[in-house]
């Protein structure tokens, strides 16, 4: 299926809405200005949202970064 560059950009636009919600909804306060936050787990946050690939996910995270974050979301939830 070809992609007109304004879906491509509706697409993006609708990932960005649901990491904004969604860190909304983590975060528990009105302002997402006032929480702080991880950037690794934004970033992760970001390129599940965009669908990339593993490729370019190495290619936008660096391959340190990429290794710690599968790391990090392949080990147990600790209580």
């Amino acid at each position: 299926m070809l992609q007109t560059p304004s879906t491509q950009r509706f697409q993006i636009v609708g990932a960005l809405t649901r990491i904004r919600q969604e860190w909304q909804d983590a975060a528990g306060c009105p302002s997402l200005i006032e929480t702080e936050g991880n950037m690794g787990m934004l970033l992760a946050d970001l390129i599940n949202g965009l669908g990339l690939g593993t490729h370019e996910q190495v290619q936008v995270l660096g391959q340190e970064l990429f290794e710690e974050l599968k790391d990090f979301l392949k080990s147990p939830v600790q209580n």
